[in-house]
């Protein structure tokens, strides 16, 4: 009899053991394809993250000088895919850029470069960069992970960021990282942000200075 209540107790505690790893497990493969699940669940949500995007990103009162500008354009490369495209190595992410006048078109598309700001061949302002985090129910999690910003908050100081910009390419590097509702170095050369929640002001900033 006592044999036998030993090993009960082993075995619940081989039961319970079993149980945690199943739960790390679950997890681990729920954590990936959690944006995905909740969008199908509540595919509005998009529309407010949308809102938190396009939202005004410098505070009121503030002007932006132009900067000193760099002269220098890289050689054209025929090489490289036509248009205009992000990508951040450190991350996976191969995004279009859309230079639509609509916010929704071009966030749907990947990643939306904010008009009025600068560009690799206007670099007098800074170019600002915007893509969802979370994105569509329509979006694959593979496709999320390649053209969203779903995955920024993974990026830091000296990470590569390169644009292909009318088949000639810009590299930068990123300096500096912030969580803020507001844009707060205007110095860049090149910044990129999303929001950091669901439904929140805070957004997830990267500031890059162009390399040579």
């Amino acid at each position: 009899m006592e044999k036998q209540t030993v090993f009960q107790k082993f075995n619940n505690i081989y039961v319970a053991i079993g149980f945690f790893f199943l739960t790390i497990a679950l997890i681990a493969i729920t954590i990936p394809i959690w944006p995905y699940i909740w969008y199908r669940i509540h595919p509005e949500e998009t529309n407010k993250e949308t809102e938190k995007i396009i939202k005004e990103i410098v505070p009121p009162k503030v002007e932006i000088e132009e900067k000193e500008v760099r002269l220098d354009i890289p050689p054209l490369n025929t090489s490289l895919p036509e248009g205009k495209f992000v990508i951040i190595p450190k991350i996976g992410v191969e995004s279009p850029i859309s230079t639509s006048k609509s916010s929704d078109e071009g966030l749907r598309n990947g990643t939306w470069i904010v008009k009025e700001y600068g560009t690799p061949e206007q670099p007098d302002l800074p170019i600002i960069l915007a893509s969802h985090r979370f994105g569509y129910s329509s979006w694959s999690t593979e496709k999320r992970n390649k053209i969203s910003y779903y995955n920024l908050p993974k990026t830091g100081d000296g990470d590569e960021i390169t644009i292909y910009w009318n088949q000639r390419e810009y590299k930068y590097r990123i300096y500096k990282s912030e969580e803020s509702t507001y844009i707060s170095d205007y110095s860049a050369d090149l910044i990129l942000y999303t929001c950091k929640f669901f439904n929140s002001p805070i957004r997830i900033f990267r500031y890059a200075q162009r390399t040579p």
